[in-house]
């Protein structure tokens, strides 16, 4: 009986400290993924109206999986050539152009206005943009890949109506 009890005890004490290391790997763990940074992949917002299936929604969140650390890393390349004031400069005419208004492409006029980006740095730009555009391209051709006719039609009118309007003003 006492050789029994003690097997138990031993037993339980090793679950005991089994369990405390997997709860503070698990830790350890969320700690780790706190501190990367979310990222937002531009071709996968998707509008309100599109509602995908549960198959659907699984392809997405993979897209989402797989290329989340390449977006991560090119916007960790974008942000190493800047500055710090430079940083600080591109938040603050953020700030003041949303506040202003202004949309599109006069809103990125005006935030690199106030970049006063070297030649160097204008060049590390283009590059970085010229990947996250090619990126993107890449993860919108297998988005329409997983979504059907009529939720590619829902995401395509839109943008080319509004091209179409401003074009119309435009020649009025």
């Amino acid at each position: 009986m006492l050789k029994v009890t003690k097997a138990l005890v031993t037993m339980a004490l090793i679950l005991a400290c089994v369990t405390s290391i997997d709860a503070a790997e698990k830790g350890a763990k969320k700690k780790k993924g706190n501190k990367q940074r979310t990222v937002q992949i531009q071709a996968l917002k998707l509008p309100a109206t599109i509602e995908l299936s549960a198959d659907q929604k699984e392809k997405v969140a993979a897209l989402k999986k797989e290329y989340s650390p390449k977006f991560v890393a090119l916007q960790k390349k974008n942000r190493e050539i800047l500055t710090p004031d430079q940083v600080k400069a591109r938040r603050t005419a953020m700030k003041e152009a949303k506040d202003a208004g202004k949309k599109g492409k006069e809103l990125r006029e005006a935030v690199n206005s106030a970049l006063k980006l070297s030649d160097e740095q204008s060049k590390q730009m283009k590059e970085v943009t010229g990947e996250i555009r090619k990126l993107n391209g890449e993860v919108r051709g297998k988005l329409e890949s997983v979504l059907t006719a009529d939720q590619l039609a829902k995401i395509k009118k839109p943008a080319k109506g509004g091209k179409k309007k401003n074009k119309k003003k435009k020649n009025s």
